[in-house]
C-alpha cells in the first residue's frame, strides 16, 4: 500500500468523523434543551438553527460546518496529498454531515461543508456563482434553497470555463464532490428522513 494511499484512507476516516459532529444539534440542544431535528422541516442544519434559534447561532453554525469541510483539505495540504486526492478524502466530510455515525445517521444536508471544501480551489467562482443564487433565492422567498442554487451555478462555472490553475484530475474530483452531494440530498429527499419524529 503506497504512502499516498495510506493518507487518503486514514484522512478520509477522519473527515467523516469531523462532519459527524452536529453543531446545529449541539448549539440548539445547549440553548433550548431541544433536538433541532424535530423543530420546523426538521433539518439538522444551519438554516434551521437561523431561521428558528437565532440569526447569529445560525451563522456561527454554519460557519462551523463550512470549517469541516475546510479544515480536512488544509490538513491534506500540510501531508503533501495530491489536491485531487485531498478533495476525495474530504467529501468524506459531507458524507459524515449528512449521515453523522454520532446522530443516528440523521444530520445535515451538506451545504455548508461542501462550500469548504471548495473554497481553497476555486474561491473566485464561488463568488461569482454566489450573487445570482441569492438573488434567485430572495426572489423565490425560500433562502433554504440558496445552498442549492450557488452550487448549481458554481458546478455549471467549473463546466463550462477554463480554470487554468487546475489540473483536470482536480476539476474532476471538484466535480464528484459536488455531485456526491446531490446525490446525498436525493436520498434524503427521496426517504422523507426530514418528516420524522426523532426520540429526545
Amino acid at each position: 500500500m503506497s504512502t499516498e494511499l495510506i493518507k487518503v484512507f486514514f484522512l478520509s476516516i477522519v473527515g467523516y468523523l469531523y462532519g459527524s459532529l452536529s453543531f446545529s444539534l449541539i448549539v440548539t440542544k445547549i440553548l433550548t434543551g431541544k433536538d433541532i431535528r424535530n423543530i420546523d422541516f426538521k433539518n439538522a442544519g444551519a438554516y434551521n438553527v437561523y431561521k428558528n434559534i437565532g440569526k447569529g447561532w445560525g451563522s456561527l453554525v454554519a460557519v462551523l460546518d463550512g470549517l469541516k469541510g475546510y479544515v480536512i483539505v488544509i490538513i491534506g495540504f500540510l501531508i503533501n496529498m495530491n489536491p485531487s486526492h485531498v478533495i476525495i478524502a474530504a467529501s468524506f466530510v459531507i458524507i459524515g454531515h449528512c449521515f453523522p455515525v454520532f446522530y443516528n445517521f440523521y444530520g445535515g444536508r451538506g451545504g455548508a461543508p461542501i462550500i469548504g471544501v471548495l473554497l481553497p480551489f476555486i474561491p473566485l467562482q464561488l463568488l461569482i456563482g454566489l450573487i445570482p443564487a441569492v438573488i434567485i433565492s430572495l426572489i423565490i422567498r425560500k433562502f433554504g434553497t440558496f445552498p442549492a442554487f450557488w452550487l448549481l451555478f458554481v458546478f455549471i462555472e467549473i463546466l463550462l470555463l477554463n480554470i487554468d490553475n487546475l489540473s483536470s484530475k482536480t476539476i474532476n474530483a471538484l466535480l464528484y464532490v459536488m455531485l456526491l452531494t446531490g446525490v446525498l440530498n436525493t436520498i434524503i429527499i427521496m426517504t422523507n428522513r426530514d418528516t420524522r419524529v426523532v426520540k429526545e
